[in-house]
């Protein structure tokens, strides 16, 4: 599909190029997450925020582009593809960077950089470009000289080059790029877009439950494990009603509404907006896997249920800031839900060496499923 002769009226929705694309990204949040099942530590957790910034970055910048231009022609085709080459060597080396051998991650993140530079190149005046050229540049080479140097001074130089590439969107800029004008014009897919974030919300849900499964089978399907392993799907499947009945349907609905404002709701609610959210539930599934390996055995809860009740904090502080300043709720319709949740994970993490993981657990689904209720009358209502 191009973006000349779109018919406006059909809604799109994603191409099997961009579902092909996805499971780089399937491969990538596995082995992001399994380094922390075996050590789920505040330590951990900062290294998964720094590994997997780099990897939404480079996701979200093609999502948006398709979803400004569709699918145009075989120079896309190629340079997504050439993308999930270079995907597939970043997720190749996650687990390894997890443990501080960063050279190769680094060198393939340097490597998406001039990709992109490569594309906008080959099709420069015949299709818009994504924004300016030196970001990209400079990032790359920050990236390519974090490889002769050791951490922090590493991270440091990965911060610098993502911060010249996202600074733009975080300043709120209106103006730019072809492709940037047609954002500010409302000329975002909407339909496309919400699928998009979706499917990878999906994808770290799906994460979630083979951590739940691969934990199971390896304790032979022990009733043990089996129980405390449903109580973690009863978490994950209020998880995804949650997402997907009462925030990306009304994501959708908020930006169907205001489309002069299609920028800074892309940019609040999808491109920054979803960050914490994603990589916070990926922190998530990895600490389900712990806890259903210590039901299994039974041990108490531990550093697996705190690290499950941080992500979780993360996940509904994220979601509370974006309703109380995107979607414009009142402050007692966000604290009614949130704050007994956040009194909740408190309690729990104080008492994690004490519990058995299974209790927790379904403490969880029923405070989420209370959340829910009032969102279910209220959409019954609209019905």
């Amino acid at each position: 599909m191009t973006s000349e002769g779109t018919d406006k009226s059909v809604e799109r929705h994603a191409g099997w190029l961009e579902l092909f694309y996805d499971l780089l990204f399937v491969v990538l949040v596995a082995q992001l997450a399994h380094p922390m099942v075996d050590h789920p530590t505040w330590q951990s957790g900062l290294r998964l925020l720094v590994l997997f910034l780099p990897a939404w970055w480079v996701w979200v910048g093609s999502t948006l582009y398709t979803n400004l231009t569709g699918e145009i022609g075989a120079e896309r085709r190629i340079d997504v593809l050439v993308q999930m080459a270079i995907l597939l060597v970043m997720a190749g080396a996650a687990t390894p960077a997890a443990h501080g051998h960063l050279a190769v991650f680094a060198s393939a993140y340097a490597a998406s950089r001039l990709a992109v530079l490569t594309f906008r190149l080959v099709v420069r005046g015949k299709w818009p470009a994504g924004g300016a050229n030196w970001p990209l540049l400079l990032s790359a080479a920050l990236w390519a000289g974090s490889i002769a140097v050791e951490p922090p001074a590493t991270y440091l130089l990965w911060l610098a080059g993502l911060a010249v590439e996202i600074a733009p969107w975080l300043l709120g800029t209106r103006s730019g790029s072809p492709l940037r004008q047609r954002l500010v014009s409302g000329g975002v897919e909407i339909g496309h877009l919400v699928e998009r974030f979706g499917l990878f919300m999906i994808i770290v849900l799906g994460e979630a439950i083979a951590q739940i499964v691969a934990a199971i089978a390896d304790a032979d399907a022990a009733p043990p494990a089996v129980i405390t392993g449903l109580a973690a799907f009863a978490v994950v499947a209020m998880l995804w009603w949650l997402y997907f009945d009462f925030g990306s349907a009304v994501a959708g609905r908020t930006m169907s509404a205001r489309r002069e404002d299609a920028f800074r709701l892309t940019r609040s609610i999808f491109l920054i907006g979803h960050f914490l959210p994603v990589v916070s539930l990926v922190a998530f599934a990895a600490g389900l896997g712990g806890l259903v390996a210590a039901g299994a055995s039974g041990q108490h809860a531990g550093d697996a249920l705190r690290l499950c009740v941080a992500a979780l904090a993360v996940y509904l502080l994220n979601n509370g800031f974006i309703g109380l300043r995107v979607m414009r709720y009142p402050l007692g319709r966000v604290f009614s839900w949130l704050l007994p949740n956040l009194l909740l994970f408190l309690v729990l993490a104080w008492l994690a060496d004490r519990l058995l993981p299974a209790i927790p657990l379904v403490l969880i689904a029923s405070f989420l499923t209370i959340e829910a209720l009032p969102a279910i009358k209220r959409w019954r209502t609209l019905k």
